[in-house]
This record gives structure tokens, C-alpha cells and sequence, in this order.
């Protein structure tokens, strides 16, 4: 029933490499490093810089948060001046001699 004719021959197995902390740091440095790719750039293909898109764009968010801010205080300061007006108006009516 079990001839030895029929088993099939193994594969050979890959070299164990070396497991201490030493092998693992220059394992790296071993493997050959391949040059950097360049700048990849659309800009000649587009027309236009996607980077600079993106900062006008920056640019117009930030100039409206400001234009905001800046009609809010005046809003603010408005309110506070008619609040200030208001109780002016009452001291002064309090203490006249005539009431």
C-alpha cells in the first residue's frame, strides 16, 4: 500500500536569516537602494499649479473669516456705545435737582 517511489521530492527550503536586533537595524543598509523619483509635477500638463489653487483658496477662506470677524465687532462695539448712551442718559436724568 505505501510505496516510497511515490513521494514526491521536497522543495528546498530558504536560508533561516540571522534574528538578532543587529541584523534587523542593517538590514536596510544591506538592500540596495534605488535613486529617488523627482518632483512628479502636473503643472505642464494642467496649466496650472494645484498647490497654488489650493493656497488662493486658503487665502479667500482666511480674507472672509477676517471680513467676518471684523463686521462682528463692529456690530459689537455699535451695541456697546448705544448701551453706554442709554445708561449715560439714565444717570444723568437721576441725579437732576429738579427731579
Amino acid at each position: 500500500m505505501f510505496d516510497p517511489l511515490m513521494v514526491p521530492d521536497l522543495p528546498e527550503l530558504p536560508a533561516i536569516r540571522e534574528q538578532s536586533l543587529r541584523a534587523f537595524r542593517t538590514q536596510d543598509a544591506m538592500a540596495m537602494r534605488l535613486p529617488g523619483l523627482p518632483t512628479l509635477s502636473t503643472e505642464q500638463l494642467t496649466g496650472y499649479s494645484y498647490a497654488a489653487q489650493e493656497a488662493a483658496a486658503y487665502a479667500e477662506a482666511v480674507r472672509i473669516a477676517f471680513e467676518i470677524t471684523r463686521r462682528q465687532q463692529m456690530i459689537q462695539d455699535a451695541k456697546a456705545r448705544e448701551a453706554n448712551r442709554i445708561a449715560q442718559r439714565l444717570a444723568e436724568r437721576r441725579r437732576a435737582w429738579w427731579r
